[in-house]
């Protein structure tokens, strides 16, 4: 047990795979086949088993009193979400009283979860409820049923049991918590296993039941969901992803003629190009673009340091500055910087800012028309924002002190923001002019016309403005000429000896319509290929187009500015050599670091403005001609209503098997796997293979590293098996030293191969070929999960099966001969592990839930590690703004684990079920709090996983039924016979039953699961008729009110969502959470004694009426002071949240049809395609050296994006910002 208690961890986030885990593993390898881990808690006391509960709930209570003392004082950690996200995911602030917080949590209803939340996280809360579900019955029933059974007239009666007494040890002996579990019934009691058969056959029914209605409500609530008016805006409702597309097919007009015999037709086409050298290009512009804005940073910062400096030097030859004076000048400089990071002040080149805001037109994002600005106009002036700062007098040096003092503060808590209390950035103002600007000036033209004959009226599912139908063409059918008859039918003739083709006579494959088709049909007959080329270009690496090389215009001047004209500013306080200096890559190549001797060492600024520029130049022209690239093929299409889109999807498509197929719905742009986007369908299948296979050998070898890791820690024995390591002992320091080293390094490689599963399988999961982070997910998940079931399951519970050598286990495999040998051994193993699994489940339940809440994890990054790294504006932005964020794929398995074990045991050992009633309470409330206040969810799958997660658990269900066949199988009553044969044979009837029930679940479930079925379409129409009368009303579209009612309503619609929900936060933390429920608490619940306190306290009050009056007042006071700062707190947090979200678009049914059009044109174009230029975002200085670089690097070249706007330096020569960085657009916040 000691083993046990100290691998219980300490979880700093969710853990991926706990430390419990771990320690069992470790135990498993140290110790014999005899002693694993899950034996050694066989038979384990009463008083051994609280004595460990009790230290975890020691490690529980707290972690969770740190939460509670720290959840009011550090907002950024624990309710990030209150501020820090856009609107439409914010949540308000929760209570700061205990109570307060618990009846939030519980209040706030499931729909408001969903919208703040995503679909994903309320199907994990209500996975754990679901279980909960399972569970409680399962414990009022089976519990005061079957241990009674099993204890009373047992074979021990002995409940509490020393650790190291003999009885434990005997095999014929029952003592401690095994009592009370299936072992204990003693042979002239068999018939009592009935009551057993009948309570699993009970258990098996319930739990089939509750995942039935389950999945019903898994449906209705995905359902309405992907019919809300608002979903159908987005373009990934109406989307569809087609792989495999022959090339005949891949053009524009062939797509559209092909799939528009659905409903309302195509309405957009994303041909897919094989842009990776552009997004290598990319990447490693980003990369290079980082490295110069630290390099300019650090530049700007070494130069205030030596200007300090040398000023301390220069004040003790003059004059000392007394404290008093030195705290006011810092706090002047403060004040100075404060005002520099929020008042939008400086200077901005190369600006290239096309399309930040909504009502753009992404000039730059054009096809290869020749329409798009060639990206210099913007740039080549250098704009001076706002008026230079005038200096701040130097007769506060008193009143100074305690300001920056309180900077300081804030810069502690807020990583370097400095927005408090001021007015935001210009930029970050509402859009409402902008956007009434862009209807006065007409609605922009879609990038495509729809070609079809049908016409449509304006509905929310589509996010274009109506056109006329004179601009729309019919396409008809051009795909041959009935004139040309022959044409209808095969040509050639088939031999009697070519079994292969079909019949002569039959009719010739269909041909794509479109001149384009014809074109390339053409092209291919005329420039056959041989088998081998055919082969060859299907190679990968070898078969891969090339593209063709392209001349580009030097990016900047060819004089070098830095060497002649006038001095720079750096150098009055810096040295050559005091610039900041990097090795170039060996041989060129990116990954490579570089090395002395070998690589040449160059200036990083330098260096860094010429790559910059030049990027900057080749990326944006060859974002103008995409088609210089090869088509893919594969294609996003999308559809004029959401059910055409799901139509495609259930529909066959192409007369060869394997062709356009897979087809992908509900896909978000910002979820797709472009690599994978060109992978034939036997690649993809041959990559499965490979995978599968590696992943069951790792899931079967996994103990072998784990038990050299263990023997590691086995000091002496390594020295004896290894003489050459004799020379650790020869010296008692040495020996301390490797002692201390032996002591660690086997728990720190242990968690490394733990840790290394997740990535490993996620990796695994690119290289099968998923095309979207959907996909990934869902594959992650069901590896995952059969990892967690085999090593932390079956590994633990049956170790001396999966032996620690690859002879040992391949032997034991071999021994599996029958169905007999399976159930012998699992009867055997299973039920003397059930101690050890009430451990863990308890001990799990405590540490992860209150390290859930504690986030010891997100404290240290935020307190020590971001001071440490985080230099940068940028870096210290995109600290703050970057939230906690989950992997679902590695996030469900470790609980439906959980849950496989508790129904395993739930008849075995059913004491189980109270651990388990334990572990989803602490976990759901804890989880919850994190994904209302905490965590933030940029990517869903809508759901998927967890109709996958319940058919996961019935793993639990079929091993349940496997274990209680074996061991009714073996039990034997007092004459030695088998009597409980027929319970056994019943079992393996339930069993088939079982697996029979749920592939008929599964049969019928499985349509709905991802796909809408017809019968919403009618009332989703609807739905989006009133949806879009709403919204036209809103933005003062519609001109039929005609009485008071309607314009009052109108009136009222035309007030958007962000601004209801930001006056409702506005209005309701200040005073109507916690100062109210406070203030409530005083003036409610304490009335009557407030009233007549005479009551309340007694003789000693009733010789002084004043005590009375004074405890009163200091109450008030108390409350008064706490609802100042807690008032104080939420200002501040505002004042981030709206400096960097304020008055943004961030939700889709905000925008108009011509503007969401403007955004949904583009959704699907490749990654590299969208990029856009970064800004070299530099702090402003007193010194003037951030505006002289801007200068200078303008002089240099036009096509480097640099501005000091919102950033400055501190007294203590901190990087501090106030606003977003020039380069961040609202686009990237909104959901499409």
């Amino acid at each position: 047990m000691e083993a046990l208690i100290g691998g219980t961890p300490k979880q700093v986030l969710r853990a991926v795979l706990s430390t419990p885990i771990t320690a069992s593993l470790h135990q498993r390898a140290d110790d014999s086949e005899a002693n694993n881990a899950a034996k050694k808690d066989q038979g384990i006391g009463i008083v051994s088993f609280l004595t460990a509960f009790l230290v975890a709930v020691i490690v529980f209570s707290v972690q969770t009193l740190l939460f509670l003392l720290l959840r009011n004082k550090l907002a950024r950690i624990f309710k990030p979400k209150t501020y820090l996200v856009p609107d439409r995911e914010r949540t308000e602030s929760p209570p700061s009283s205990i109570f307060g917080l618990g009846r939030t949590l519980f209040k706030l209803s499931d729909r408001e979860v969903i919208q703040k939340c995503g679909l994903d996280a309320y199907f994990f809360l209500r996975y754990l409820k679901t279980l909960l579900v399972i569970f409680i019955p399962i414990c009022v029933v089976v519990m005061p049923i079957l241990i009674p059974l099993n204890y009373v007239g047992g074979k021990g009666q002995d409940i509490n049991v020393a650790s190291d007494d003999a009885a434990r040890n005997a095999t014929d002996t029952v003592v401690g918590l095994d009592t009370l579990s299936w072992g204990n019934v003693q042979s002239v009691n068999t018939d009592r296993y009935t009551a057993h058969l009948i309570l699993a056959i009970l258990v098996i029914v319930w739990v089939c039941a509750v995942f039935f209605f389950e999945l019903r409500v898994y449906i209705k609530v995905r359902q309405d969901y992907l019919t809300s008016a608002e979903h159908r805006l987005r373009a990934s409702a109406t989307t569809v992803l087609v792989s495999e597309i022959p090339g005949k097919w891949l053009s524009e007009e062939g797509l559209r003629g092909l799939f528009d015999v659905f409903p309302g037709g195509v309405r957009n086409v994303w041909l897919n190009r094989d842009l990776s050298l552009l997004l290598e290009k990319v990447n490693l512009r980003d990369k290079i673009h980082k490295k110069l804005e630290q390099a300019e940073t650090d530049l700007i910062k070494a130069a205030k340091k030596a200007q300090l400096k040398m000023k301390k030097a220069e004040d003790k030859k003059s004059k000392k500055l007394s404290r008093q004076e030195r705290a006011a000048l810092d706090a002047e400089q403060d004040a100075q910087a404060q005002e520099m990071a929020n008042s939008g002040q400086g200077l901005n080149a190369g600006d290239d800012n096309r399309f930040s805001r909504i009502g753009d037109d992404y000039s730059g994002l054009q096809e290869s028309t020749g329409q798009t600005e060639n990206g210099q106009a913007a740039g080549k002036g250098l704009k001076v924002i706002g008026d230079p700062l005038a200096k701040v007098g130097h007769g506060l040096r008193g009143a100074f002190n305690k300001t920056s003092k309180d900077l300081n503060d804030e810069l502690e808590t807020t990583n370097g923001f400095l927005g408090l209390g001021l007015s935001r950035d210009p930029a970050a103002k509402s859009r409402v002019e902008e956007l009434q600007n862009d209807r006065e000036n007409g609605p922009r033209p879609s990038v495509t016309e729809t070609l079809r004959t049908q016409t449509r009226t304006i509905t929310p599912d589509s996010s274009k403005a109506v056109q006329s139908n004179e601009h729309q063409r019919p396409i008809g059918n051009t795909v041959r000429k009935l004139s040309d008859f022959d044409e209808l039918y095969m040509k050639g003739e088939t031999r009697f000896w070519q079994f292969w083709k079909p019949p002569t006579g039959g009719y010739a494959s269909p041909v794509p319509q479109g001149q384009e088709a014809a074109d390339y049909m053409a092209s291919q007959e005329a420039n056959k290929k041989t088998f081998w080329e055919n082969f060859k270009s299907s190679l990968p690496f070898m078969g891969k187009e090339e593209v063709k090389p392209v001349e580009y215009e030097i990016a900047h001047n060819a004089e070098n500015i830095e060497s002649e004209g006038d001095q720079p500013l750096w150098q009055k306080y810096l040295k050559e050599k005091n610039r900041p200096t990097h090795r170039l890559p060996l041989f060129g190549v990116q990954a490579l670091p570089g090395l002395p001797l070998f690589s040449k060492k160059v200036d990083t600024i330098y260096w860094c403005r010429e790559e910059l520029a030049r990027l900057n130049l080749e990326i944006e022209e060859d974002q103008k001609y995409p088609e210089r690239y090869p088509l893919m093929s594969s294609a996003f299409i999308q559809f004029e209503h959401q059910v055409a889109a799901h139509m495609a999807c259930q529909s066959t498509m192409h007369h060869v098997p394997k062709h356009m197929a897979p087809r992908v719905v509900e896909i978000s742009p910002r979820d797709v796997v472009w690599d994978n986007m060109n992978l034939p369908w036997w690649q993809e299948w041959a990559r499965t293979g490979v995978v599968v296979i590696c992943i069951v050998a790792m899931v079967l070898l996994w103990a072998i590293p784990v038990a050299f890791t263990a023997s590691l820690s086995q000091l002496d024995e390594l020295i004896r098996q290894n003489e050459w390591l004799s020379f650790l002992k020869a010296n008692p320091t040495i020996t301390t030293v490797a002692t201390a080293v032996a002591g660690v390094l086997p728990a720190i490689l242990l968690s490394i191969l733990l840790i290394l599963v997740p990535i490993v399988l996620d990796f695994f999961a690119k290289f099968k070929g998923a095309k979207t982070g959907s996909q990934k997910t869902e594959f992650v998940q069901v590896f995952y999960f059969f990892f967690l079931f085999v090593q932390v399951f079956l590994i633990v519970s049956v170790a001396s099966f999966f032996a620690t050598s690859i002879d040992r286990l391949t032997a034991n495999i071999q021994s599996l001969q029958s169905v007999t040998a399976v159930l012998n051994l699992l009867a055997t193993n299973l039920p003397k592990a059930a101690n050890y699994f009430f451990s863990y489940m308890i001990l799990q339940a405590l540490s992860t839930s209150s390290g859930t809440l504690l986030q010891i994890g997100t404290l240290f990054v935020w307190f020590i590690l971001a001071r440490i790294v985080d230099s940068t504006a940028r870096n210290k932005w995109r600290r703050n703004t970057t939230l906690n964020s989950v992997n679902w794929g590695t996030f469900f398995p470790v609980y439906t684990n959980f849950a496989c074990i508790g129904i395993i045991y739930s008849v075995i050992a059913p004491l189980i079920s109270i651990f388990a009633i334990i572990t989803f309470s602490l976990l759901w409330v804890a989880h919850r709090y994190s994904m209302l206040y905490v965590t933030r969810f940029e990517k869903d799958t809508g759901g998927v996983l967890y109709p996958r997660a319940i058919n996961q658990t019935f793993t639990g269900v079929y091993f349940m039924e496997l274990c209680m066949a074996g061991l009714f199988f073996i039990v034997k009553d007092e004459n030695d016979r088998n009597s409980c044969t027929p319970h056994g044979i019943v079992m393996l009837v339930v069993l088939v039953l079982t697996i029979l029930y749920q592939l008929a679940l599964n049969r019928s479930f499985s349509p709905l699961f991802r796909y809408l079925p017809i019968t919403f379409e009618d009332e989703a129409v609807l739905r989006d008729e009133a949806f879009n009368r709403a919204q036209r009303r809103r933005f003062g579209l519609d001109s039929d009110s005609s009485s008071e009612d309607e314009e009052g309503e109108d009136a009222a619609d035309q007030k958007s969502p962000r601004s209801e929900k930001s006056s409702s936060r506005l209005r309701s933390p200040v005073i109507g959470t916690d100062g109210a429920i406070e203030m409530e608490d005083i003036g409610r619940k304490k009335s009557s004694r407030l009233r007549n306190p005479m009551r309340q306290v007694g003789n000693w009050a009733k010789g002084g009426g004043n005590q009375i009056r004074k405890i009163t007042a200091t109450d008030r006071k108390a409350i008064e002071y706490r609802q100042k700062q807690r008032q104080k707190d939420l200002e501040a947090q505002r004042a981030i949240g709206d400096a960097l979200y304020g008055g943004m678009n961030d939700e889709i049914e905000d925008l108009t049809p011509d503007e969401r059009d403007s955004l949904i044109r583009h959704a699907f174009k490749h990654a590299a395609l969208r990029a856009r230029r970064p800004t070299v975002w530099l702090p402003q200085d007193d010194l003037g050296i951030s505006d002289d670089e801007i200068r200078r690097t303008q002089a240099f070249s036009s096509h480097i994006w640099i501005s000091n706007e919102g950033t400055a330096l501190d007294s203590k020569v901190r990087v501090v910002y106030g606003t977003n960085p020039p380069d961040f657009s609202e686009i990237d916040v909104i959901n499409l």
